[in-house]
C-alpha cells in the first residue's frame, strides 16, 4: 500500500501533469499547481481518494506536500 506522500505525487503527476522531479517533501504547493483553483481541485481530489472532506481552511493552512501528507495522515487516521 503506497504512503500519502506517495499517493499525493502520484495525484500531482497523472491528474495535474506536475513532472515527478519538480515533486518533494518541501516543495510549495503554489510553487506546481498554476493557480487557486488547481489548489481547491488537487483537495477535492486527494479528499475524494481517502474519502473524507478537507475544508477550504485546511487547505489554506497547508503550504507543501508534506503538509498535505501530515493534514491526510492525521484525518485517515481519525
Amino acid at each position: 500500500m503506497p504512503s500519502v506522500y506517495e499517493t499525493i505525487t502520484e495525484i500531482l503527476t497523472t491528474k495535474f501533469a506536475v513532472p515527478a522531479q519538480a515533486i518533494a517533501e518541501d516543495t510549495a504547493l503554489e510553487d506546481v499547481l498554476t493557480d487557486s483553483l488547481d489548489v481547491v481541485e488537487f483537495g477535492v481530489v486527494v479528499g475524494e481518494h481517502y474519502n473524507v472532506l478537507i475544508s477550504d481552511e485546511e487547505l489554506e493552512t497547508v503550504t507543501t506536500i508534506a503538509d498535505v501528507a501530515a493534514l491526510m495522515g492525521s484525518k485517515v487516521a481519525a
